[in-house]
C-alpha cells in the first residue's frame, strides 16, 4: 500500500481501524474507508481533535471527511488533497538565560528519497552555535526509521563549592567557566503501542567535551579538561504526551521515559567503566476553575556501574526547555548548582490565564540529588533542596515571552530568569 495511507492511520491515531477496499489516489485525493474492529469506540471529540492532528502535520491543502451508518458502526470516508509543497524555509529568534540570543534557521523537505520521508535541518548562530538534524523515514503504526545528529556548545560559570562536589576540583577562585561541547549522533527505530505511546531502540555515538578554561591543567599548562571522550551506547525511550500545551498546560498526561546502556570510550579521563543512566519525568495538568489549572510532575535519575566517571551526572539548577544530557532545571537556584549520578524532584504549580494567552503562575519544587541516594534511601527522605517561582508568560506565535522571579529558602538568594521565543 502506498505508505502516505499509513500515515493518514497515524495521524488520526486510530490504529484500530482497518481498511476496507482500496484507498485510491487520483489527482492528490484519498478515499478509503475505515471501519472499527469489533467493540473498539472512540469519542467524537477525540475523533475531531485527531483529525486537528492531521490537518497540523501540513501534508493536505483539504480535509473532508464523512461519518455513517453501516449497522454494526460507522464508516469513515476520507477525502483528502495533498499539499504539493514539500520543501520551505523557517526563521526563528530566541533568548534565554544560558544560551544567550540565538537566531534559528531551519529548512525542512518533504519526500525527499521516498514518499513518506521526511528532512529537517535547525542552524542555529550567533552567542552559542548549534545544529540538529533529524531524517525520518515514517511507516506510520509499523517501525519508522530516524537519524539523528546534533551540535550543543555552551558557556556558564559555575560556583568554585561546586566544583569541588562535582568534579573534585579545588580552587581559589569564588566562581569559575564551565564549557560544554556536545557532539550526537543516532540512528533508531520506534512504533506506537495502542496508538498513544512512541516507543523506539537505537544506537548512539557521543563526544563530549566538559573544560574550566579559568583553570590551568597543571600537565601541560593549558585549559584545565575534564572530559574530551567519544562514547557509544544503546538506548531506548518510552513516550506519552497529551498535554495540550507544551508551555502553559491547563489539561493532559505526559510519561518520558529514557535508558542508555554505555558501551564504550575512548577514555579521555581513564575511569571509564560500562554503566547504564536511566531518567524519567512523569505528570498531569488538569483545570481547577475556571482559567485556572493545577501542575503536577515528578523527575527522577540514577546511574548503574562501578564507573566513577561524573560526566553522566544530574546537574540541577536554573530554567530551560532545551537542556541536554542530564541537566535538569530547578527553580530557585542558578544553572550547574548540585547534584550526583542520582536525584529525585517534584513540582507543584498553579497557573491562571488571566486573559487569552496570558498567564501568571506559580511553582514549588523540591529535590533530593546525591550519590547512590536509592540505595541507601535518601530519596524518600525530607527533601534538602527546595525553590519557588512566580511568574508571567506570554504565549505569542513567535513562542513563549516569560519571565520568573524564583527564590530558595536554604541557599538565601533570588535569582530572575527569562525568556523569549520558542525554545531551541
Amino acid at each position: 500500500p502506498d505508505p502516505r495511507g499509513v500515515s493518514i492511520a497515524q495521524n488520526i491515531n486510530i490504529k484500530q481501524l482497518n481498511t476496507e477496499g482500496t484507498e485510491h489516489y487520483t489527482r492528490g485525493y484519498v478515499k478509503g474507508k475505515l471501519r472499527y474492529r469489533g467493540s473498539q469506540s472512540i469519542s467524537y471529540e477525540d475523533f475531531k481533535e485527531r483529525i486537528s492532528n492531521l490537518a497540523a502535520t501540513k501534508n493536505f491543502k483539504s480535509i473532508r471527511y464523512r461519518l455513517s451508518n453501516n449497522g454494526d458502526g460507522k464508516d469513515l470516508t476520507l477525502n483528502l488533497k495533498e499539499n504539493s509543497q514539500s520543501a520551505f524555509f523557517r526563521f526563528g529568534i530566541h533568548y534565554d538565560d544560558l544560551y544567550k540570543t540565538g537566531f534559528l534557521l531551519n529548512f525542512t523537505k518533504k519526500r525527499l528519497l521516498f514518499d513518506n520521508d521526511v528532512l529537517s535541518f535547525d542552524a542555529v548562530v550567533f552567542e552559542n552555535v548549534r545544529f540538529n538534524l533529524d531524517y525520518y523515514i515514517d511507516h506510520g503504526v509499523h517501525w519508522s526509521v530516524g537519524l539523528r545528529a546534533r551540535f550543543n556548545s555552551f558557556n556558564k560559570s559555575i560556583t568554585a563549592s561546586f566544583a569541588s562536589r562535582a568534579f573534585s576540583i579545588n580552587t581559589d577562585f569564588n566562581r569559575i567557566e564551565f564549557d560544554v561541547s556536545d557532539f550526537t549522533t543516532q540512528l533508531y527505530a520506534q512504533t506506537q503501542i495502542r496508538g498513544q505511546f512512541a516507543l523506539g531502540l537505537g544506537g548512539e555515538y557521543k563526544h563530549l567535551t566538559y573544560e574550566l578554561p579559568t583553570l590551568s591543567d597543571p600537565r601541560n599548562g593549558g585549559p584545565l579538561i575534564l572530559d574530551n571522550s567519544d562514547y557509544l551506547s544503546a538506548y531506548g525511550f518510552l513516550k506519552y504526551d497529551t498535554l495540550d500545551n507544551a508551555f502553559f498546560p491547563s489539561s493532559g498526561l505526559l510519561f518520558d521515559g529514557d535508558f542508555h546502556l554505555y558501551l564504550y570510550s575512548s577514555d579521555f579521563t581513564g575511569e571509564f567503566s560500562e554503566f547504564s543512566v536511566g531518567k524519567a519525568s512523569m505528570g498531569f495538568a488538569v483545570p481547577l476553575v475556571h482559567r485556572l489549572s493545577l501542575n503536577v510532575f515528578a523527575e527522577g535519575g540514577f546511574k548503574v556501574g562501578t564507573t566513577t566517571l561524573s560526566s553522566f551526572d544530574f546537574i540541577l539548577g536554573g530554567y530551560a526547555r532545551n537542556f541536554i544530557n542530564n541537566f535538569i532545571s530547578f527553580y530557585g537556584y542558578d544553572y550547574f548548582s548540585f547534584g550526583g549520578n542520582s536525584f529525585v524532584k517534584g513540582l507543584l504549580g498553579l497557573d491562571y490565564e488571566l486573559f487569552k494567552n496570558h498567564h501568571v503562575n506559580f511553582f514549588a519544587n523540591y529535590a533530593n540529588a546525591g550519590n547512590n541516594i536509592f540505595n541507601d534511601g535518601e530519596w524518600f527522605t525530607a527533601p534538602d533542596f527546595s525553590g519557588y517561582s512566580i511568574g508571567y508568560g506570554w504565549d505569542t506565535f513567535l513562542g513563549p515571552v516569560e519571565l520568573k522571579y524564583t527564590w530558595s529558602p536554604e541557599a538565601s538568594q533570588s535569582i530572575w530568569f527569562f525568556n523569549v521565543g520558542l525554545w531551541f
